[in-house]
């Protein structure tokens, strides 16, 4: 189960609730970097998840807790009748409690500068947040503004409401390497990606962000082998761009945790690179991340793994990461190999 805060504004939300459907808008000449990194949030998505609404501005409250009922799709018809913006990266929901009175935001940020809310402590700098409009919590997060929920509805019972109309969308599905993206304004009926197959440039992923849509996708939904080949079988929760300081602005790509006895005992934080050689300095780099990470938290040794993807490694990193594991087994990095075929399928090899 996954936890989620989904931004939208004012104007939306009454149509949002109304219907059960979120949509993440879309405006005019927005890149392919910004579109992937919003089909990418939209798949970390899955059905039996919560998400709580937020709307931004001008009053900036949070809405309700919501069950996601549907895998996410891409839509570009006028449901939320807009004239002058799209919102088509969506998916469904119902009521899981019903709130009637709402959290004002500056209660959510009190929580995110008490250090209560770590994976969103650069959402109201974070230059990312205009098109980022889903964002993933731990649970512990969740639970945290479930309490601002409770405190501005004492006399509320949560559990006595009357249930949305549940959507059936019945969806196109096509292949993530068969999307053109200059289309998404002309998909008038629900498009599900998946991720089988991905766009590639000289066996390459074209962007960061559909290789990380894929390993969240074939993740979440256990698919192509891809748990078992990372080591994440047993994760608990995985969080996308997870900022790991409030001073330094230093995101993980993706952090995955593993809980046991409602503890998290281990962490693990991956780098993506879709075309690099990696190096000692950037594992440098990222070994000095973890010790503070570690230090932070008051981490035990063995507690934590730094996990490397990209296409290439130098020589000399994979002897000094092979000479090292002889030796001691804290701060181990992992290193793996990715290569897409001709027809978009994605391989991993574990190189340390």
């Amino acid at each position: 189960m996954g936890f989620h805060i989904c931004i939208t504004n004012e104007q939306a939300l009454p149509i949002s609730i109304s219907k059960g459907v979120y949509g993440n808008v879309a405006t005019a000449n927005e890149n392919r970097k910004i579109i992937w990194g919003k089909i990418k949030d939209l798949y970390a998505v899955k059905p039996g998840d919560f998400i709580i609404l937020y709307a931004k501005n001008p009053s900036s409250r949070l809405y309700g807790v919501y069950e996601v009922t549907s895998l996410p799709y891409i839509c570009s018809d006028n449901l939320f009748n807009d004239e002058n913006q799209l919102y088509p990266f969506r998916f469904n929901f119902k009521i899981k409690l019903y709130f009637p009175n709402t959290v004002p935001a500056f209660e959510f940020y009190s929580l995110i500068e008490a250090g209560k809310i770590e994976s969103l402590i650069s959402l109201s700098r974070d230059t990312n947040s205009t098109y980022r409009g889903i964002r993933q919590l731990f649970e512990s997060e969740f639970q945290e503004i479930l309490h601002l929920f409770y405190k501005y509805n004492p006399k509320t019972d949560p559990s006595k409401f009357d249930q949305l109309k549940i959507q059936n969308t019945n969806s196109i599905k096509i292949e993530a390497n068969e999307i053109n993206i200059d289309d998404i304004p002309q998909y008038n009926l629900p498009v599900e990606l998946l991720f089988n197959k991905i766009p590639s440039l000289k066996n390459f992923a074209i962007l960061e962000d559909v290789l990380h849509a894929y390993i969240v996708y074939n993740v979440l939904h256990n698919k192509n082998n891809v748990k078992e080949t990372l080591g994440l079988l047993n994760f608990n929760e995985l969080i996308l761009e997870a900022p790991i300081f409030k001073s330094m602005q230093y995101r993980s790509d993706i952090l995955a945790t593993f809980k046991h006895a409602d503890r998290v005992y281990y962490y693990s934080f991956f780098e993506l690179k879709r075309n690099s050689k990696i190096g000692i300095d950037e594992i440098s780099q990222l070994i000095g991340y973890l010790k503070s990470f570690a230090v932070s938290k008051s981490l035990p040794v063995n507690s934590y793994e730094g996990v490397y993807i990209s296409s290439s490694f130098s020589s000399e990193l994979i002897d000094y990461l092979t000479k090292r594991k002889t030796v001691e087994n804290e701060n181990i990095i992992s290193l793996f190999d990715y290569k897409i075929d001709n027809e978009g399928l994605v391989t991993f090899k574990r190189i340390v």
